[in-house]
């Protein structure tokens, strides 16, 4: 990649096989993993100066999970364009992951590939597309590549420089990536025996090797990237960090980090412990990682699976799953972990980091439990024993509670496909509901197993029975999160109606006053209910509007489709808020975010076409109106009220017609008091 000599083109693809992807898709993952633009030529001094090393993946095929590796590297070449500026050359070599998975590589070992006569010639050549396959079984217009096998005494070496100081720096970053995007500020100090960016690339190869081989199908790095670049690499060496970034900072002497997010701290402890227990032996544990890839399937090949990757890990020690989880669940739930040094005096906040921590525990289990399931013998059926036993033994009932709203999930994220089988249509809506609820009985079935769980489990029985429980708010201690999950599988149980009026009180009293990351989640579930009369739809969307959301449908779609039975329920709804909360917004300003939230959406979506229509909305707005300005101190007049006079007068001075309607001229006399 690069431009033409003497050329007024941009950079791009200029040869390329055509093996795997198409000129313009070389050039995409080129432009997608670009680590920015490089510091003039002659400054190369710069701890940022060209040449630049960078490793990534590409999806081989659509939907086939399958990737390819690429290492791309840019250097100045001795051309210029038009403008005489120098032109950068971008040489990339990609080899389908499968075959590294078989035959595992570094990142050293690909890069000397790519400077080999082998792939330098064809480089220099025209497009090799129609060409026969180089060797039998490979894609057209490919080409054999020699690469090394990773060897673990190599990387060991690496991982030993200044006393293994290395180490303590490939150790955090491996385990940062695995929550993060990283930052690296610093360097290793240059040498006359090894090029910095082939310095840097031996590091970015130490910190991959401690991690499962198979993370390298997805993780992307760089020797360098310019901090200002909107690049997609997960791993660089840079000046500053983006927002967001975690950063490893190049130290000398370099402590032991203070503080990592918890499940990279557990994963760095790991590592430390297992190389003390190896004796030492880092080609051992590298050795072990790099197992990996041949006893788990390709999907797990993905970046952030931090409780795999610490299950795989913790094997080579010897030691149980089943005993790392419990030890792993009291860590993590464990108060001081939680807010280390702070007192929980946010409630909020504290609830928070209380959920965070459960939802990460859950992940853990999850995660164990999985690694196991698709075996059916004797040692599987006693691990998953262990492994409820170590739930059930958690002094709280968030985490049983949690794993099957992480359940529900899951068959929230399916497609729900009906079944197609044969039957009677009884039949096939029972099948489809059982299919649109497997995750959850399948969870639920493994917790029922412990009896210490019972109570928990019970509530999302009942739905999936078909016959929730009357008290589920009292069962459950009104816990938003847990109830919007039991909300959830009614829907795709089948049952969402007899759920909503179970939930209806509830929903009034608490969901207006919830943290903004549960509204949100709240909002989106009840827009999912099935409103079965005008009555519900307008106590539904106004519920909606306190919550600052969009109604569920526009209010000129609903009184084109409900007419006078929808508006005439609108305001009884909305006179009982304004009794029972005020209309000043010193409750909690329930009313006012509601006429605020119907303002904006009028905005949005405009007014019904039909001048009967225009005329009954006009009149319902006056009605909330009037409403809410006889219930107010003048002197104190809520923003709601101004906004929505606005709205309506704006739309009265632009559309003339609308003016002399009944409800229109009802508008005129009155506003300009307001």
């Amino acid at each position: 990649m690069g431009k033409e000599r003497g050329g007024f083109t941009d950079y791009v693809v200029l040869r390329s096989n055509e093996a795997y992807f198409s000129r313009s898709a070389y050039q995409t993952i080129l432009h997608r993993y670009s680590p920015g633009t490089p510091p003039h030529a002659q400054r190369t001094s710069l701890p940022g100066s060209l040449p630049w090393v960078t490793v990534s993946y590409a999806p081989l095929g659509r939907d086939t999970g399958q990737t390819v590796l690429g290492i791309a590297e840019r250097t100045w070449s001795d051309e210029a364009d038009a403008s005489g500026r120098p032109i950068a050359h971008t040489r990339y070599l990609c080899v389908p992951f499968s075959a590294l998975a078989a035959a595992p590589v570094s990142y050293t070992g690909l890069h000397t590939a790519l400077a080999s006569p082998t792939i330098q010639r064809p480089m220099l050549q025209h497009s090799a597309t129609g060409t026969q396959p180089a060797v039998p079984g490979t894609a057209v217009g490919s080409l054999p590549v020699t690469v090394p096998r990773l060897d673990p005494a190599r990387i060991a070496e690496s991982l030993a420089t200044d006393d293994e100081q290395w180490f303590l720096l490939a150790a955090e970053a491996a385990a940062l990536v695995l929550a993060g995007r990283v930052a690296i500020l610093g360097f290793p100090a240059p040498s006359r025996d090894e090029p910095t960016a082939r310095a840097r690339l031996r590091f970015l190869d130490a910190v991959a090797a401690l991690l499962p081989y198979g993370q390298r199908a997805r993780l992307t790095a760089s020797t360098w990237a310019v901090s200002g670049a909107a690049h997609r690499i997960r791993l660089a060496f840079t000046d500053q960090p983006r927002q967001g970034d975690l950063v490893l900072r190049w130290r000398d002497p370099r402590p032991r980090p203070a503080q990592l997010p918890g499940p990279a701290a557990d994963y760095f402890d790991l590592l430390l412990r297992l190389r003390d227990q190896a004796g030492g032996s880092l080609a051992a544990l590298v050795a072990h990682l790099t197992g990996y890839p041949t006893a788990y399937p390709a999907a797990w090949h993905r970046l952030r699976a931090t409780a795999r990757a610490y299950f795989h890990l913790h094997e080579m020690g010897g030691g149980d799953t089943a005993d790392a989880l419990a030890a792993l669940v009291a860590r993590r739930l464990a108060p001081g972990r939680l807010l280390p040094d702070t007192a929980p005096t946010d409630a909020e906040q504290w609830q928070a980091v209380q959920e965070k921590a459960v939802e990460e525990v859950a992940e853990l289990v999850r995660a164990a439990w999985d690694d196991e399931r698709p075996r059916d013998d004797d040692a599987a059926r006693t691990f998953s024993r262990r492994l409820l036993a170590v739930v059930a033994q958690v002094p709280r009932d968030d985490l049983a509670l949690e794993l099957i709203r992480l359940a529900v999930l899951d068959d929230l994220g399916l497609d729900g496909a009906p079944n197609t089988g044969t039957g009677t249509a009884m039949d096939a809506r029972t099948a489809g509901e059982r299919q649109a609820t497997a995750s959850t009985r399948r969870w639920l079935r493994w917790l029922e197993g412990a009896p210490e769980l019972a109570d928990q489990t019970r509530p999302f029985r009942a739905v999936l029975d078909g016959s929730p429980n009357p008290d589920v708010v009292e069962t459950l201690h009104g816990r938003a999160r847990y109830l919007l999950s039991l909300s959830q599988l009614a829907r795709l149980r089948g049952t969402g109606a007899a759920m909503v009026v179970l939930l209806d009180p509830w929903l009034w009293q608490t969901v207006p006053a919830l943290s903004p990351r549960h509204r949100q989640d709240w909002a989106t579930e009840i827009r999912g209910f099935r409103f079965g009369t005008p009555s519900r739809a307008a106590r539904y969307d106004l519920l909606l509007l306190i919550l600052g959301e969009a109604p569920g449908r526009p209010l000129g779609r609903r009184i084109s489709t409900m007419a006078t039975d929808y508006t005439a329920a609108f305001q009884e709804h909305f006179a009982t808020l304004v009794r029972e909360q005020g209309a000043d917004g010193r409750a909690d300003g329930r009313v006012d975010q509601a006429l605020t939230a119907l303002a904006r959406s009028i905005l949005d979506t405009g007014w019904p076409q039909d001048e009967a229509q225009v005329d009954l909305m006009l009149r319902v707005l006056e009605q909330l109106v009037r409403l809410v300005q006889a219930n107010i101190d003048q002197r104190d007049r809520p923003p709601g009220l101004a906004v929505m006079i606005k709205v309506v007068g704006r739309f009265l001075i632009r559309n003339p017609w609308a003016r002399n309607l009944p409800a229109g001229r009802q508008w005129r006399i009155w506003l300009p008091k307001i």
